[in-house]
């Protein structure tokens, strides 16, 4: 059987659009389900980005040069929050965090001043606490990703996604189970 992982893709979105397109084209192309909400980025809704990523085995993170914006309590940027969370329920987390030079080739200026002290102390945070990579180009991303989700696949740990022509015949387990069942009350009744 073939276990599809599901991978939560965290960035924010302006400044990463053709980050994120390469990471859920490497995902898919290596076989497995890219999970992220941007195209709900109206409905950021905590609840329902819990549900995404406790249902995900996997979490990326792409970290360019904005914090992005903030929940409602302005504790700290929904980004972050979902990195967090991921952390918390014991996901796998690693982060492709993009180099300064490659941030500089940006056709705009994607960094907020007013949240930079956050961004600083998050990128800190993300470098300090899971494996991350430095990116400066898409082909980068793809070596990785295509180095690593194999990896991840082979973990015992990671329950995955399994096509229903992959599983076994239920009705025959069924009735295994049932004998069993029957073979044991009897080895019981003959051993009291």
């Amino acid at each position: 059987m073939r276990k599809k992982l599901q991978v939560y893709i965290s960035s924010t979105f302006p400044d990463l659009i053709e980050e994120r397109h390469t990471v859920v084209e490497s995902v898919l192309k290596a076989g497995h389900i890219p999970a992220g909400i941007e195209q709900f980025f109206k409905l950021r809704q905590l609840g329902m980005m819990k549900k995404w990523i406790d249902e995900s085995d996997i979490f990326i993170l792409i970290l360019g040069g904005l914090y992005g914006n903030m929940l409602h309590d302005v504790s700290k940027s929904h980004v972050h929050w979902e990195y967090d969370y991921a952390g918390e329920v014991g996901k796998p987390r690693f982060a492709f965090v993009l180099t300064d030079e490659a941030l500089r080739e940006k056709p705009y200026d994607f960094v907020v001043l007013e949240d930079y002290p956050q961004y600083l102390e998050f990128k800190k945070s993300v470098q300090e606490t899971i494996p991350f990579y430095h990116v400066e180009d898409m082909r980068h991303i793809q070596m990785v990703l295509r180095d690593q989700l194999p990896e991840y696949g082979k973990r015992d740990d990671l329950n995955g996604w399994f096509s229903g022509k992959d599983l076994p015949d239920i009705q025959k387990l069924l009735e295994e189970n049932a004998q069993l069942k029957a073979e044991l009350e009897e080895m019981k009744r003959a051993n009291p």
